[in-house]
């Protein structure tokens, strides 16, 4: 099986360079004899706010070469509690999450084929003590129990962590340490190959006692250094993932169409002109 992975799309109807890219990236997949793609979340500018531009990425859709599974991000449906005592910015909106549901389909999931298993959860659900949160624990350990020896991959938008898996510090780019460490719990009595996430908008890809953890660029836009820091490459486009009885093969893809869009030259969200002027100006005094 050809699965197409895509994250971190920011579709809205004034979005037009990330619509842009959007139906490049859906011309590049109805090239590569791809049976499924899965959307790793942020899939709008902001559905969290307007839940219309989730029929906005619909429509942008419609004509995609393969079926679409999605996962919601933080742009989507609000956020996690980075950790205990730490607040979300924008919470998770139990309304909206309903309304995503509608519009797109389950926030998790699970599928079995040649021999993998994969399966894919909603990160924005940790650390929040909802019934929602307590549904997809028992769920995922009763998808876990009943998994017959096959290989899993996980998806999810978040990555498990940032640098090591015992990171200890709250950081809103990750998932929290006390559902990681549940996770990993969770998944030490499974084979556990491969770990898919998107969010950070950067590319990097390595390997944690023998599990291969890979972080999927945007195909919207980078943050330049300036408003993050650099941790993988920071680049647009997407991953082909090949599942097959013997194994699997990852590759990155930057397709001809897609464009590499700096944040900066595109304000779609509040205060980023304000962040160019500024880095503007710190730059003309390191030059000075």
């Amino acid at each position: 099986m050809r699965i197409a992975l895509v994250t971190d799309s920011h579709l809205s109807p004034a979005a037009t360079a990330f619509n842009d890219n959007w139906r490049a990236v859906g011309r590049y997949i109805g090239t590569t004899g791809a049976d499924l793609t899965v959307h790793l979340g942020d899939i709008t500018v902001d559905g969290a706010a307007d839940a219309s531009q989730f029929d906005h990425a619909n429509s942008l859709s419609h004509d995609w070469p393969t079926p679409i599974r999605y996962l919601p991000g933080n742009h989507d449906i609000g956020d996690n509690p980075p950790g205990p005592g730490v607040p979300a910015k924008h919470l998770l909106d139990p309304k909206r999450l309903e309304e995503y549901r509608v519009a797109l389909g389950s926030d998790y999931w699970s599928f079995d084929i040649e021999g993998w298993r994969v399966v894919s959860l909603n990160a924005q659900l940790f650390g929040t003590d909802t019934a929602d949160e307590d549904a997809q624990w028992s769920w995922l350990a009763e998808t876990l129990s009943g998994n017959a020896g096959r290989q899993i991959v996980l998806m999810l938008h978040k990555p498990l962590f940032q640098s090591t898996p015992g990171d200890v510090a709250p950081h809103i780019r990750y998932v929290p340490l006390a559902q990681r460490r549940q996770l990993f719990g969770l998944f030490s009595a499974v084979p556990l190959k491969l770990v898919v996430s998107g969010h950070t908008h950067q590319y990097l890809d390595r390997i944690f006692d023998g599990v291969r953890h890979v972080w999927l660029p945007s195909t919207a836009f980078y943050l330049p250094d300036g408003m993050q820091e650099r941790v993988g490459e920071k680049v647009t486009g997407l991953g082909m993932l090949d599942l097959h009885a013997d194994g699997y093969h990852f590759h990155l893809v930057c397709p001809e169409g897609v464009q590499r869009n700096n944040i900066l030259d595109h304000p779609i969200y509040p205060g980023i002109a304000e962040t160019r002027a500024r880095l503007m100006a710190e730059s003309l005094v390191r030059a000075a």
